[in-house]
């Protein structure tokens, strides 16, 4: 098992990193420019066989655009969209996966939160919706999903709630065990996004740690700011590593995979929310201020969080499996 990238792999990550870096900014909510850019270098599609209509990549090259879609902040339902392509290809729905592919659709998040409501992610601006509740998983036009209430807790992340159940016929619908394949390879993203969430808390802090003086020294020669900007180092590797192992398994569809993918959710998400704290920690004053982009990462770390299952959900799956081995 080769752990090391390819060089058309550490291409992909340039590619993708230098798109961001031209049509995006920290804080700066998700602009058509950038999304029309993701649907031409093939982003939505990247991980599906082109036999299908994808690019032709598997799932390590898709955690690798969702890390640096995470590292960078991004807002905008990327994930739900490449989820949503998957769903419709493996329905067999060939026009739905070439128009998410081409950027035709947003597509929002809806997860059961309890008996009453779903919790909806990025329904502002969404053409369609990706339902995840106990019948499995579903495309459906976003006509059928109204929200009753919405959560501030970021505005670039708005999260909706909607009364009762999201009706409509789908437009492309998985259950059973290809229903789990899919969750399984989203909460796969979920910790990519959440492992590049955590280097760019480590990179913001040390370069503020390199910049800011205090007695006449950088604050990061001192032992208090500089540990802890190695603790962060240290979670962030941790993460990205065992983001990497999983989505190898996944690949080469190992019987452990599903074990590997709950590890690094667990992992990415401790990673995201631990260094993002920390990171207003050490911007100091005005690491707490809204004019500084260190809030950003909290917020987007807790949102993240919760996508497709929580810490304490795959804890318990992961403990459920340990013991059924």
């Amino acid at each position: 098992m080769d752990l090391l990238p390819t060089s058309e792999q550490d291409e992909i990550v340039s590619t993708v990193r230098a798109v961001l870096a031209d049509r995006h900014q920290l804080g700066e909510p998700l602009g058509d420019e950038l999304w029309s850019a993701a649907a031409e270098q093939g982003w939505f599609l990247i991980g599906l066989p082109e036999s299908a209509g994808g690019v032709g990549y598997s799932i390590i090259e898709e955690s690798l655009v969702m890390r640096e879609l995470g590292t960078a902040c991004a807002p905008g339902p990327f994930l739900a969209t490449v989820l949503a392509a998957h769903v419709a290809a493996l329905a067999g729905n060939a026009e739905l996966t070439a128009a998410i592919g081409a950027g035709s659709h947003r597509v929002a998040l809806a997860e059961r939160l309890d008996p009453e409501r779903f919790a909806v992610q990025d329904l502002p601006g969404a053409s369609l919706v990706l339902v995840v509740d106990e019948a499995g998983i579903r495309v459906v036009d976003a006509a059928h999903v109204s929200a009753s209430a919405v959560d501030s807790i970021d505005e670039l992340v708005p999260v909706a709630y909607t009364d009762g159940a999201i009706t409509g016929e789908p437009l492309a619908a998985l259950s059973g065990d290809d229903a789990i394949d899919v969750l399984l390879d989203g909460a796969l993203l979920v910790a990519a996004g959440l492992a590049g969430l955590a280097e760019a808390t480590v990179t913001q802090s040390v370069a503020y740690g390199k910049d800011r003086e205090q007695f006449g020294q950088p604050i990061g020669a001192f032992q208090a700011v500089k540990h802890r900007c190695a603790d962060m180092a240290t979670r962030a590797e941790i993460a990205s590593c065992q983001v990497a192992y999983a989505a190898i398994t996944r690949r080469d569809r190992r019987d452990d995979a599903a074990f590997h993918v709950d590890a690094a959710r667990i992992v990415a998400t401790r990673a995201a929310i631990d260094n993002s704290q920390i990171n207003v920690q050490n911007h100091g004053g005005i690491g707490f201020t809204w004019e500084h982009t260190a809030h950003r990462f909290v917020t987007r770390a807790r949102v993240w969080s919760l996508r497709l299952g929580s810490s304490a959900s795959h804890q318990s799956s992961l403990l459920a499996r340990s013991a059924a081995d």
